[in-house]
């Protein structure tokens, strides 16, 4: 007698092996929330989750570096902004100092002030930023990358600060300009008063633009940090898209999954019982 099995439909028997193989897959979707579980299963969307990775990875270390720039930036722009408050109290003592009815203790006093105001620009320019190097550095500004092709001086070198500062078209240094004006007021002239008065109007004027340069700084990084925050929030939206499962979608396809399952199984056992009829008839 010939035997049954040789006669069973192969490809009926495939296809219910398929739709079993697609049922468990759509069962493990389901369970584990992801779509899909290995690369060959979805290559195009593993592909764009392995680029959204790297994207992610590079964006984090450029927030990282805004987020030490801008400590520094802020701390810097506080300490130029003290300096620019003293500077501005500087020119006042000067004009005061330039009253010729002033007697030699009262201008004593004034340049005891001015010399106060010369330890306090000292240890503004010299101090450390939060990280324990100085905020206001000797030798080339320090450089930070926050995006593809854009690099950031957190804080301006020392010699922008404090050693090249542009006085009536000439240059000179912090400590120089204040011990002039400190020598001018206690035992100078009129007249060395009077230049130094327009020491003091280069000075403010130096150490402001510098304030509104680190103000804009402060606000260039504030944006690129939220740049670069939403196109993280975007790219995570997109990872979630690629390999999350969409639970109402996944158990439509499980359904008639089923469905064709069973179908397939009715056709496959009424075609066995048709093919076991002809050989026992």
């Amino acid at each position: 007698m010939e035997s049954i099995n040789r006669t069973r439909p192969n490809e009926s028997i495939q296809k219910q092996a398929d739709l079993s193989a697609l049922i468990g897959k759509a069962q493990e979707s389901i369970a584990s929330g992801k779509s899909f579980t290995r690369p060959s299963e979805a290559p195009s969307s593993w592909l764009e989750i392995s680029s959204l990775g790297r994207k992610a990875a590079i964006e984090t270390s450029w927030l990282t570096n805004i987020g030490r720039a801008g400590i520094m930036a802020q701390q810097a722009e506080s300490s130029l902004d003290a300096i620019t408050n003293g500077a501005i109290r500087a020119k006042e003592l000067v004009i005061l100092a330039n009253n010729e009815t002033l007697s030699a203790v009262d201008r004593e006093i004034i340049a005891v002030e001015l010399e106060s105001l010369h330890v306090q620009f000292s240890q503004l320019t010299q101090a450390e930023d939060s990280y324990g190097g100085k905020l206001f550095h000797a030798g080339d500004p320090i450089q930070m990358r926050i995006d593809t092709n854009v690099m950031v001086t957190p804080s301006p070198n020392l010699q922008t600060v404090a050693l090249s500062i542009d006085i009536g078209g000439s240059t000179s240094d912090l400590d120089t300009i204040m011990t002039d004006m400190i020598a001018a007021v206690r035992s100078g002239t009129a007249a060395d008063r009077t230049v130094q008065l327009d020491r003091a109007d280069s000075l403010v004027g130096h150490f402001s633009t510098l304030v509104a340069s680190q103000g804009l700084l402060v606000n260039r990084l504030d944006e690129q940090e939220g740049r670069l925050q939403q196109s993280q929030l975007t790219s995570s939206e997109r990872r979630s898209a690629l390999e999350n499962t969409d639970i109402a979608e996944a158990v439509a396809r499980f359904q008639s999954l089923l469905v064709n399952l069973e179908a397939a199984q009715r056709l496959y056992a009424a075609s066995s019982s048709t093919s076991l009829i002809s050989l026992i008839g």
